[in-house]
């Protein structure tokens, strides 16, 4: 099946890069949405135009992170392959992960003989934020399940592909031709009023989709299809700036909130669950369609047609949304910085333990990029120290790790006496 988001007509000598920057060439481009004011300056939101998308493929690389993990099927295999692996919905997830997996990570690294390599705040930055859009890609399907899929949905009753099907609806021959299945999903957004009438007339039940459905239904119909000729339907990357403002214009913001604000008639969109591949994406659209279309009607509002890059830039959109945990609480923080253990070696304000820094007044502390890069950077003298007290090493949630995060950085202001 094809990449969700291949690159735009790339020259040949570009589209023979190295593994890691070629992986770097099927993530999305997308520009900064708003963020907390303590989020905006140190931890640029991942696939910014005027960051470069690129840079974090080059840390992965130069870093040595491939000779022990893959990026779908492309490195080591010491260690999972991250683009085929939900390694975090939110750079604190994700920020966390990395923490939670040290102690394995450094004794893989030293059995192996591999330095642990040093992270700038922006190096960590542009790496989180690359593993982060690594998991947008379609994952393949499988064609065989695929065709199965074709007959008991019944979708071989109304569509032909490859000279098989019935043809009542539109052929799917020219889905050969296209760069990604966001333009499946504009299709059966804009005919899905259309086609429910024409299943119900003719007494076929809806099919939903589940799961990896979609993505083998697709892998069939690409790999049946005939007409390989004529120009490719592209959809450019699509950007969550044009996609907010889309957002907008076509009304859903009347029925779905994002990031609090929009309405409640329908659910919250912008949720770690949407943080889904393409088809994925397409599949919760199509199940969801009849209660979306019956909701439009009461209310007066004419079913919105998308085309595949508004439909693009919606999903970035909708996927980059909860790439920061906005819900932080400097309170919580402090309470985990107790509870996790952490004043055992740290101190603030001069009060706690004596072998680390005091979180006061130390550099690695002042943004969330920096943190988790110092919590990266240091790891393997905590790793020591917690060994030689016979210390737990603390696991955090990405939630724990965002709380954390406030509140150190709180610490940079006066305290009030």
């Amino acid at each position: 099946m094809m990449l969700a988001l291949s690159a735009l007509d790339a020259p040949t000598g570009q589209r023979k890069q190295s593994a890691a920057s070629a992986a770097v060439g099927m993530v999305l481009l997308l520009s900064s949405t708003t963020l907390p004011a303590w989020a905006q300056q140190p931890l640029p939101q991942p696939f910014a135009p005027e960051w470069a998308m690129f840079a974090g493929g080059k840390v992965f690389g130069e870093k040595g992170c491939g000779r022990c993990h893959a990026l779908r099927g492309s490195g080591g295999g010491i260690g999972p392959d991250l683009g085929r692996i939900e390694t975090g919905k939110s750079f604190f997830e994700l920020g966390a992960a990395m923490w939670n997996h040290l102690p394995r990570m450094g004794a893989k690294m030293r059995e192996v003989g591999i330095e642990r390599p040093i992270l700038t705040p922006g190096e960590l930055s542009n790496l989180i934020a690359f593993l982060f859009t690594a998991q947008y890609y379609d994952e393949l399907g499988d064609p065989k399940a695929g065709e199965k899929l074709y007959a008991a949905k019944r979708c071989v009753q109304c569509h032909e592909v490859g000279g098989k099907g019935g043809r009542v609806g539109p052929g799917l021959d020219f889905l050969k031709r296209a760069n990604s299945p966001v333009l499946v999903a504009a299709a059966m957004w804009n005919h899905g009023p259309e086609m429910a009438e024409a299943m119900q007339a003719r007494g076929i039940a809806r099919p939903t989709f589940h799961g990896k459905e979609m993505v083998d239904l697709i892998a069939y119909v690409v790999a049946s299809a005939r007409d390989g000729s004529g120009e490719t339907a592209q959809v450019i990357p699509g950007t969550p700036e044009r996609g907010q403002k889309l957002f907008g214009e076509k009304r859903c913001i009347v029925c779905h909130e994002v990031g609090g604000k929009g309405g409640t008639v329908g659910p919250a969109l912008g949720q770690p669950r949407h943080h889904v591949s393409l088809t994925r994406f397409v599949a919760l659209m199509w199940n969801h369609g009849p209660p979306m279309w019956a909701r439009m009607k009461e209310r007066g509002i004419q079913v919105p047609r998308l085309t595949g890059q508004e439909m693009a830039d919606i999903v970035a959109y909708l996927y980059v949304s909860h790439y920061f945990d906005l819900h932080t609480s400097a309170g919580r923080g402090r309470q985990l910085v107790q509870s996790k253990g952490c004043l055992t070696c740290h101190s603030v304000r001069g009060k706690g333990g004596k072998i680390g820094a005091d979180f006061a007044t130390s550099k690695w502390v002042g943004s969330p990029a920096a943190l988790v890069a110092g919590m990266w950077n240091h790891s393997r003298y905590m790793e020591a120290q917690t060994q030689k007290q016979e210390l737990p090493w603390p696991v955090l949630s990405g939630k724990e790790l965002a709380d954390i995060a406030r509140y150190l950085q709180s610490l940079a202001k006066p305290s009030r006496r």
